[in-house]
């Protein structure tokens, strides 16, 4: 088992590479088939799904458009439950379009759950969340996940977009903390 550092932390592989890109190609083949012809909308939540957004991107051959956020409610390892937003996005993007929502992790459910409210304000014609991990037993609000990753207990993890103090994103597996 190969087992990293970062920072004062030791962590062990928990989702290697290889199962990362298989379970990617399966969920841009879903993808695929009920978006090739509706010209979506994806937008990423930054920083965590920058890695799983571009190749889940790289892999969607039909056309779209890709948008931004950052969402946060963390701080160190724990969630604050106070969602800030950054890079707003304008309602004329979102307006009778066909959204999709590119996140690293569900956790407690309280940022999607405001992030979707704030979506449907402005009138999309869907919504649709791909998550690259769900926590299920850290939910407080129920959030609809069209399209999930890997589902985890409740573990700490870094690697594929996800930190720890700022580290860790640019691994290309996921690790737990030992």
């Amino acid at each position: 088992m190969q087992t990293i550092q970062i920072k004062d932390k030791l962590f062990h592989q928990y989702i290697s590479e290889q199962e990362i890109q298989q379970r990617i190609q399966e969920i841009v083949s879903e993808l695929s088939k009920t978006y090739h012809d509706k010209h979506p909308v994806f937008i990423v939540v930054l920083r965590g799904a920058f890695m799983f957004a571009a190749d889940i991107l790289k892999r969607f051959n039909h056309p779209c458009e890709i948008e931004f956020v950052k969402l946060s409610s963390y701080s160190g390892m724990e969630s604050t439950g106070k969602i800030n937003i950054a890079y707003p996005l304008k309602e004329e993007i979102v307006r009778d379009r066909n959204i999709i929502i590119l996140e690293d992790i569900v956790d407690s459910g309280l940022t999607m759950d405001f992030f979707i409210s704030y979506l449907k304000g402005m009138h999309p014609s869907s919504v649709s969340l791909v998550s690259f991990l769900f926590k299920p037993e850290n939910l407080q609000k129920e959030v609809k996940i069209d399209y999930v990753g890997f589902t985890i207990p409740e573990l700490f993890v870094v690697g594929y977009g996800l930190d720890y103090d700022g580290e860790g994103r640019n691994l290309g597996a996921v690790y737990q903390l030992a």
